[in-house]
């Protein structure tokens, strides 16, 4: 697993951005690999206003290159928020786009470009409503954002105990692996592995499990979903084994590692929230889809419940 870790955070012209940003730097300040570099991407100015008062060319530069430096003090601020927040200055870069028109498809295509591994995006933006809970900007790149792990940030964290959330299958690999990357400097936290353990294994949901199953008589269709319970369980319990062994080996004492399995009881989803509030954690790792790899959606049913819900915390979606 490479140790480079270089995430790319958005920014606007809110508070609440600079904020979330300062949060993060808090956060992973003693994380001595990761490098962060704050974007902020400046969009076309709306000079419809001076239509009625036309400016001469000269004077209508001088505006721009004046709208231009308030724009730039935005992302200085934020670099000064993070810095400020004790992370080294060495690791901190500013990047910001004039004339731009999507700030989603700005950051995915540098990010893919530059080789940044994770986007970071306060949870709300400067023209989020009040009643919503999660801004445009925010909500769009969670929906597209498809190939790369993105990072919702909620200044009010609670604290910075981690909840690990864990199914049998492939994608909770690569949760463990992020939640071994980039938070095992948090020597002093709680790490929690959880898992939910489904009434019915998600693997009977599959259309090629159905066309096998009807081969089958009443008593073999018991004793396959008996073994496909039990299968899912292990393999989440081997995850779980290899991602405690991991922390420990970075420096996570074993005593602030726990793993907790536990049956259904409202719903997985509602099981998770549940947890995360009982249990004052402030990081929330998950995958972006589960066991079905539903390919024309870009979230997973759970994931996009967890989404909508978690708040006051820093949610990390994995894909």
């Amino acid at each position: 697993m490479s140790t480079e870790q270089k995430v790319l955070f958005g920014v606007d012209t809110s508070q609440f951005a600079r904020d979330a940003v300062a949060a993060a730097g808090g956060l992973l300040k003693n994380n001595k690999n990761l490098k962060m570099t704050i974007f902020h991407g400046i969009p076309e100015p709306d000079l419809s206003y001076l239509s009625k008062a036309p400016l001469s060319a000269e004077a209508l530069e001088k505006h721009l290159q004046l709208w231009s430096k308030e724009e730039q003090k935005l992302i200085r601020r934020a670099k000064e928020a993070v810095i400020d927040a004790g992370f080294n200055p060495d690791m901190v870069d500013t990047i910001y786009e004039e004339n731009c028109k999507d700030p989603v498809i700005s950051m995915i295509n540098l990010a893919n470009k530059e080789g940044f591994e994770t986007i970071a995006l306060a949870r709300w933006g400067a023209r989020t409503l009040a009643q919503k809970i999660m801004g445009n900007v925010t909500y769009r790149l969670v929906s597209i954002a498809y190939n790369l792990p993105v990072w919702l940030i909620d200044p009010r964290i609670s604290s910075q105990d981690v909840l690990v959330t864990i199914v049998g299958a492939d994608i909770s690999s690569r949760v463990m692996e992020h939640t071994v990357k980039y938070f095992a400097h948090l020597k002093e936290s709680r790490f929690t592995f959880f898992h939910v353990i489904p009434p019915i294994p998600p693997q009977l949901h599959t259309s090629s499990y159905w066309d096998y199953v009807r081969e089958l008589s009443e008593e073999e269709r018991q004793e396959d979903m008996v073994r496909l319970r039990k299968d899912y369980s292990e393999r989440a319990r081997s995850i779980v084994g290899e991602g405690k062994e991991r922390l420990i080996d970075a420096g996570v004492p074993e005593q602030n590692i726990a793993v907790k399995f536990q049956a259904q009881q409202e719903g997985i989803a509602r099981d998770i929230i549940t947890e995360l509030q009982e249990g004052n954690y402030g990081i929330l790792v998950l995958g972006r889809k589960g066991f079905k790899d539903i390919s024309q959606f870009g979230l997973g049913s759970k994931a996009n419940k967890l989404v909508h819900a978690a708040h006051a915390f820093m949610t990390c979606l994995v894909n």
